[in-house]
């Protein structure tokens, strides 16, 4: 018997569950059909919210901004109508000094200062995004001014030439939700028993929070992989309520896009302070998104940012638990671990930390300032970086506070090498049939049932089984994962196996005639490869191979059919014909071969041909010795004479009589 990468041999591996071998057939499959893949927010959903972005130039001569002060420090003074969020832009370029205003709704009382310094991530250089963008402050979520508001700007004389104020209205609608359940509430706080890296954690969607698609530019960028992620703070120091969160992420989504004249949100994903998780860029959550979050390291990392300004206060713990929940559950699909290092090279830019080109080694999990000049994610958000490594590292090994595991499809992605190995994730993990579980990446499917284990299935073998329905097929779950064979490749499963070569594509192969096929020695045998699946017929079925065919019933039991004999059989019209199925094998004999069928047999020699005997004729040529006695082989398939028929042999013939039932023997 043949074993395959272990002393295990392949009819064990028919009922065993022990994985085998990573060797691919060809091809990559699409995704499960009947389950959804991750969520992707490239398409616009039915949810519009408008909006709107007032822009007041705040140089002298300007005619919406008064002047107040000047000398180093200019304040300038601006009267507005709506809006949640402020923000301050420059030409492209500007190196301005920070920033700070304040706001008075009608009739009420200024806020305090605020200090805003220039916005710290941008788009890499020389993107298309980078050539329409514009310098600019961070952003201050104030939430609704209403009318006749004033907002105080304070910045340095020589900035106030150029520079504008953004006045974002976030917009609303009333099919958006803005108050959260309390099961909403719950699973916002992504606590320490999440199953990260085995299931995804709650992520709301840009539909969700209401983004308007149109403000979008271009496509979305992707990069080959992620390598690591980039911690970051919005420095946002503006006070905000559960409900407020989609319009902050509205606000943000403008400002950065309309104001800051990006193509998108900056970050991939954006963590509230109640430990609510949203979609950041589009582009799909499980895929490497190029983002705006950390100019010159754009490309091969995705960008978490924690809502708020943690320069002088720490994130919440419901911030930091979903914070390493989201980067647990990424790195799980890319096969990072928490406490690796990567290797990025700096596309550069004016908040780079690396020039252009330089090729550096960092932690898998970064802070902004490991690679730009900045202060992000702030000084007390800085000290939590290690808080945060840990938790993914629990996470990533499986462990939580709830003593909960890792999932078997992702342990057993691990095991098989994780993103270096099968790709990214391109599924959630989902419920399969009768209490599985069941994984889509992009280089294979691991199914899982307790009775047989995690198992890979991939390319063409899985889109074989796809189209067979899956685990929901009388093939049922996988017991193998696939396994390399010379000129081809195969999956064992609960009702049989598929085999692949690049010559016979992949076929399914079950029961009684799996059980024949294996008997003659699998593909190395005499029939090869399956040509065809099982096909039903009446009472029977059978199977095409290379080499011949094997056909099944229940009175007759499974049986190789092959060469000049299975030919003579199909002119007499196969299984339908007066033959029936056949009832042995072929065998082979001194100078020929035969198989036996229910209703005769088929005899061949080199030298007679292929020829059909049966019934009295043929009962009496076996009385004589078959072909080892003095008629030898038979040289004619029974034939009409007067009164009976007749065959013909190479030492004679018999008649059969057909009014008296009497056999006469010639000899010559």
């Amino acid at each position: 018997m043949r074993s395959v990468s272990t002393p295990l041999s392949r009819r064990a591996l028919l009922t065993g569950v022990l994985g085998t071998g990573l060797a691919g057939a060809a091809g990559l499959a699409a995704g499960h059909p009947a389950r959804a893949l991750a969520p992707s927010a490239l398409t616009t959903g039915a949810l519009q919210v408008a909006g709107s972005t007032q822009v007041f130039a705040l140089g002298a001569g300007s005619r919406t901004a008064g002047l107040l002060s000047s000398g180093a420090l200019t304040t300038v003074r601006v009267d507005v109508s709506g809006g949640h969020l402020v923000g301050v832009t420059f030409p492209a370029g500007t190196s301005a000094d920070s920033v700070q205003v304040r706001t008075r709704r009608a009739g009420g009382d200024w806020s305090a200062w605020h200090d805003l310094t220039l916005h710290d991530s941008e788009p890499d250089p020389g993107t298309a995004e980078a050539r329409t963008s514009v310098a600019g402050s961070d952003p201050l979520w104030v939430g609704a001014l209403g009318t006749s508001a004033t907002v105080e700007v304070r910045l340095p004389a020589a900035d106030a030439a150029t520079a504008q104020l953004q006045v974002v209205d976030a917009g609303a609608s009333s099919a958006l939700r803005t108050t959260l359940s309390a099961a909403d509430a719950q699973a916002d706080e992504q606590d320490a028993a999440l199953l990260a890296g085995a299931a995804q954690p709650v992520i709301r969607s840009r539909a969700d929070w209401g983004a308007d698609e149109s403000l979008r530019k271009g496509v979305p960028g992707y990069g080959d992989t992620i390598k690591a992620v980039v911690v970051h703070h919005t420095a946002d120091g503006g006070s905000y309520s559960q409900a407020d969160v989609p319009a902050v992420m509205r606000s943000m989504y403008r400002y950065h896009t309309v104001s800051l004249g990006w193509s998108d949100l900056g970050y991939n994903f954006v963590v509230d302070r109640f430990g609510g998780i949203w979609e950041g860029r589009a582009g799909g959550i499980t895929r490497p998104v190029i983002g705006a979050h950390a100019g010159g390291f754009n490309t091969d990392t995705f960008g978490v940012s924690m809502i708020g300004d943690f320069t002088s206060v720490a994130p919440t713990e419901a911030t930091l638990n979903s914070v390493a929940a989201v980067i647990a559950w990424k790195f799980s699909m890319y096969g990072l671990p928490a406490g690796g290092s990567a290797q990025l090279t700096s596309a550069g830019g004016g908040t780079a930390r690396y020039a252009a080109g330089t090729t550096v080694t960092l932690r898998t999990i970064n802070a902004h300032r490991d690679v730009g000049f900045t202060a992000c994610p702030g000084n007390v958000g800085f000290t939590k970086m290690g808080t945060i490594r840990d938790r993914v590292a629990a996470l990533l090994k499986g462990t939580t506070t709830s003593g909960a595991t890792l999932s078997d499809v992702a342990a057993k992605y691990t095991a098989l090498g994780g993103a270096a190995a099968l790709g990214a994730a391109t599924s959630v993990e989902g419920a399969a049939a009768r209490g599985g579980r069941y994984r889509h990446y992009q280089v294979g499917s691991i199914y899982y049932l307790p009775a047989t284990g995690a198992h890979l299935v991939r390319g063409l073998i899985r889109d074989k089984w796809k189209s067979l329905n899956w685990e929901n097929s009388f093939l049922g779950f996988p017991t193998t994962d696939e396994v390399a064979l010379r000129g081809g490749a195969f999956n064992h499963f609960q009702g049989g196996s598929i085999y692949y070569s690049p010559r016979t594509g992949a076929h399914a192969v079950r029961g009684a005639i799996r059980d024949k096929w294996a008997s003659l020695g699998w593909e190395t045998g005499y029939l090869g490869y399956p040509k065809s699946d099982e096909w039903a017929l009446p009472r029977g079925a059978w199977t095409e191979f290379q080499g011949g065919s094997v056909y099944w019933s229940a009175a007759t039991g499974a049986h190789a059919v092959r060469g000049l004999i299975r030919d003579k059989w199909g002119t007499l019209g196969w299984e339908n014909g007066v033959l029936g199925y056949p009832t042995t094998d072929e065998v082979a004999l001194p100078g020929g071969a035969f198989t036996h069928f229910q209703g005769g047999s088929i005899y061949f020699s080199p030298r007679t041909g292929t020829h059909v005997v049966r019934g009295l004729i043929r009962d009496a040529w076996a009385a004589r010795g078959w072909e080892t006695g003095e008629l030898g082989y038979p040289t004619s398939d029974e034939y009409d004479v007067s009164g009976g028929r007749r065959s013909d042999f190479q030492g004679g013939s018999i008649t059969w009589n057909a009014r008296t039932g009497k056999i006469t023997v010639v000899l010559t």
